[in-house]
């Protein structure tokens, strides 16, 4: 029997603690938490999930193009 994962979606709390991660391990200046508080805004993460969706499709078929080439 297999176990399900939480998603990164099912929880804005989930996903932001996703994205400090993925920030992090880019390197660089390391990114924490802080307890300032600022508003959503739900136009601009529709904004960056739609680019972060673009970019990822145009990675993988430059990849998958690459692969074909070899």
């Amino acid at each position: 029997m297999s176990q399900s994962r939480d998603n990164i979606f099912d929880d804005p709390k989930k996903l932001k603690t996703w994205a400090i991660k993925l920030a992090n391990a880019c390197g660089g200046q390391k990114v924490e938490k802080s307890f300032m508080l600022t508003k959503n805004n739900p136009q601009r993460i529709i904004e960056l999930m739609e680019q972060f969706v673009n970019d990822h499709n145009e990675n993988t078929i430059r990849i998958a193009k690459q692969l074909e080439e070899e």
